[in-house]
Formats: structure tokens, sequence, C-alpha cells
């Protein structure tokens, strides 16, 4: 990445982490590590069928509610055993019990200290790399993730990682200088109603690889969307619509990782941001290729090589003609690779085109609901009318979280349903409520039978926005911009 003027300054607790090692008799050697931006906070329960159910999982990073952003310090390496460094924090989940998944990014292709500098990655104690092994194999080996809790984990049962490193011996004097990176993600998904037997089938890092041409980008040039800041400072955790989007990414967003502000007479403005884009279920993609940062009248343009979902360091907006301040951002532009499709699976490329949910001529099978107010209510969403019941959602929301109403949760009496009484079937319908304690009660129609589209609002305060759905036969609903 082409870096900016500002490229070594960068607030606590960001998401990624350079981590300077001294090596004794070589010189300075750094290497960088961190749990990086991923810490996919879904409520998901059979994620193989893109089926995704009511609850919620927090991530816990050494006490502190975290979306995945902590530091791995293993400053003071040197050569050997007895010069190894090594760091550890705890992971833990609260409210439902969860399964968590680790996994590492790529490594560098042809990355000399990735090859030499050992590392041993433990849990509880054990060891997942099978002891000490090349940074860049243990980097390669974690990409497809590992399951690092045991037959779930209780909230507030914390699991102990431990990060070892060590230069070996015989290391060459030509290493001396140079740094090399890797990134960790964690993946956090409640057990409600997936049984051990199919757990691995939510795993979603399964299946991937790192060859050398997976970031490859031939040519940088496709403009995949916009993101508009407003008047008010952004923060670590707020993400923002991308809009502009191609056909077929409805719901993409960037979320933001990292913040540098200035604050000139009491008027605080965004100067600089670290983040990652992800799709309207959280999951980080497609590869960024460059970003263009609007501010006042000028543009920075920054080159992410190799292309990736994360910028992995702040960006900053351009300089004023002083040099010496910098503009607040107006807006960034994302471009991806022009041969990159949306996602790492070539079946994932292909547009699939969406249903407009009116005149009854659809079934929902799932509906996402993202909250967008000041408060952190306690939610609970029930399927009303038509004979219905069942809870489909219950649980605390705060700005930003999405849940999702399934409709394997709806229950049915009468012929309607799949028997006399107590029946069940796998849409929604007619209708939802919303209830907030000690709040109002918002119903949302979801038969179809009038419209409903992403980005619809509902709720006193439109604090309820639909963010996505799919139909019983598998296809997503459009957009209020497709009607």
């Amino acid at each position: 990445m082409t870096p900016g003027n500002d490229a070594g300054r960068r607030p606590s607790r960001l998401s990624r982490r350079r981590l300077l090692a001294s090596i004794g008799g070589v010189g300075a050697v750094g290497m960088a590590s961190g749990l990086g931006t991923g810490a996919y906070l879904s409520d998901r329960e059979t994620f193989p069928g893109n089926a995704f159910g009511a609850g919620e999982v927090e991530l816990v990073v050494d006490t502190a509610i975290s979306d995945g952003t902590f530091a791995v310090d293993v400053s003071g390496i040197g050569r050997g055993p007895d010069k190894r460094a090594s760091d550890s924090f705890n992971v833990e989940v609260r409210t439902n019990p969860a399964r968590v998944w680790l996994a590492a990014k790529c490594p560098t292709v042809n990355d000399d200290l990735s090859d030499a500098l050992e590392v041993d990655v433990r849990v509880d104690g054990s060891s997942i790399t099978g002891g000490f092994r090349s940074f860049a194999t243990v980097a390669a080996e974690l990409v497809d993730g590992e399951r690092i809790d045991t037959g779930c984990l209780d909230p507030e049962s914390p699991i102990e990682v431990e990060v070892f490193a060590e230069l070996p011996v015989d290391a060459p004097d030509s290493l001396s200088g140079q740094n090399t990176s890797l990134s960790f993600r964690l993946y956090a998904e409640q057990c409600r109603h997936v049984s051990e037997a199919d757990a691995a089938g939510s795993n979603p890092f399964a299946d991937r690889v790192c060859e050398e041409s997976e970031n490859e980008c031939l040519a940088c040039d496709d403009e995949f969307g916009k993101a508009e800041f407003g008047d008010s400072p952004v923060a670590v955790g707020d993400t923002l619509s991308l809009i502009e989007l191609p056909a077929g990414a409805d719901g993409h967003e960037i979320a933001i990782t990292a913040v540098e502000t200035k604050d000139e007479g009491g008027n605080a403005e965004t100067v600089g941001v670290e983040f990652t884009l992800q799709d309207a279920d959280g999951n980080p993609r497609p590869d960024m290729c460059k970003v263009e940062i609007k501010g006042g009248q000028e543009t920075e343009s920054y080159e992410i090589d190799p292309a990736s979902p994360e910028t992995g360091k702040i960006v900053f907006a351009p300089l004023k003609p002083d040099k010496d301040k910098r503009h607040g951002i107006s807006n960034i532009v994302v471009f991806v690779c022009s041969d990159s499709g949306d996602g790492d699976d070539p079946d994932e490329d292909e547009t699939v085109d969406c249903v407009v949910c009116d005149d009854e001529n659809a079934s929902l099978a799932t509906l996402d609901v993202r909250y967008r107010g000041d408060d952190e209510p306690s939610v609970t969403v029930v399927s009303t009318k038509g004979g219905t019941g069942g809870t489909l959602f219950e649980g605390t929301v705060a700005d930003g979280d999405v849940f999702t109403l399934d409709g394997s949760d709806v229950t049915r009496s009468g012929n309607n349903g799949n028997g006399n009484g107590g029946g069940q079937t796998d849409r929604l319908g007619p209708e939802v409520e919303i209830r907030v304690e000690g709040g109002a009660t918002t119903p949302i129609h979801v038969s179809c039978s009038e419209l409903l589209a992403v980005g619809m609002r509902f709720g006193p305060d439109d604090e309820f926005e639909i963010a996505g759905g799919t139909t019983t036969d598998e296809r997503p609903i459009c957009g209020t911009e497709a009607n």
C-alpha cells in the first residue's frame, strides 16, 4: 500500500499492530501480528443453508467487548529458544454459549522473514500449530480456520490464546531491518439449534487456500462503491453503507476499525480511517485494490497491494495547501480488480436476480433487521396473525446490530401448518411484531402482500431497518431503489 505522511501515527486499540522485535547480534527485525478485523458477531444457526436464526453473541477479548481488534506483543525476540518472546490474551463470549474459530490471512509471498521466523500458537496450553513452525507455514495452515473452543464456549469462561515467537540461531544476517505481518480473524457463532455433528459446516473459513495468485490484480479500475461521511466524526465500530454499488452487490458497507480526528475550534472532523469492506452479512469481501479519499476539493489515492478487503492501515484525507493540516473526509470510493468478483468463491461471482416482495409474489424464508438507535434496548420479535406464533429473536441490540428472523421458528396451527396445531413451516408471515421492553411495539407485514424492501425503516423513530432477506427459493429480496 502507498503510505501517507501520517503512516506511523496510530491511536490505541487498533486492529493492526506492529510488533517490533530486537534480534541480538543481527539488528532490528520487525514482526507484525494481531487479531485483525473479522470478528463476525453473527447469530447464524445453520450456515451451510444460509439460514440465520435468532440469538446474540458478544465476543470479548481481555474483558472488553471486541470487534476482533486487539494487540499481541512479542517484542524482545532474540536468537534461539532462550530469547523467545511471547504474549497471551483471553477470548470469551457473553449472552449465549458459542463456537469460536481462529483463522489467519494468507502470508505475503516470497517473504524471507516469514519463512525464517518461527511461531507457536497455543490454546489453553495446547499447541494448534504442532509446535514451532515457520511463520509462513503457520499462516497458510490456519487460513481455513481452527476451532478453539471445546464443545461450545460458555459465557464468561475465557479461552487463553498464547503466541510464542523466536528466531533460529542460524537465521541469516540479511533479515536485519525487515518486517513481516501475520493477522488473524475470529468468528463467533451461537450454539443454539446447531448440533456438534453439523458444527463444522458453520466454519466460514473452510476451504480457503493460499496461492501465489490469490490476490493478484491485473487491473484496478472498477469502481465498487462510495461511502459518504457526514458532519459528525466516525468511531471505531461504526459502519457506513456504500452507495452507487454495482448490480447484485446490495448491502455492502465499510466497517471502521481505527480513526484519526482533528479538532479545530471545537469542530471535530475525521481525517483518517482504517476500515474493512464487507457484505450485508458482515463477511469481509470483495478484495479492494485502491481507495480514494476526498477532502475539500482534493483526492488522495492509496493502492492496496496485495488486494485485500482491509486497508491494513489508516488512510488519510488530502493535506491542505499549507501542508500542515488535513481536510476532513468527505467521502471514500473503493475500487476492486477488474477481474474480481464479489467474494472468494467463483460460484458467488454470478449475479442472482433479486425478488420484489410485493403483491404476494413471494414467500420469505428469512429477514435481516438492523437496529439504528442510540440506546441498547432489550428486543423480542414474535410471529403474529394467521394462526402463527413463535419467538423469532430475543436479545439486547445496539446501533448497527443485525438480527435475523427465520421462518423455521414460526409455528402454525390449523390446516395452514404441517398438522392440526403446533405445526411448523419454513416461511415467515403474515406479520411479525418487534417488541421493545418498556417501549413501543412495531408490526411489520412479511407475507409480501405489501411492499417490503431492503432499506425500508420501521418503528417510532425509524430505528429498525430492513437489511436483507431471502425467499423460500433462496433468492434475495430487492432494495428500495430496485422498486
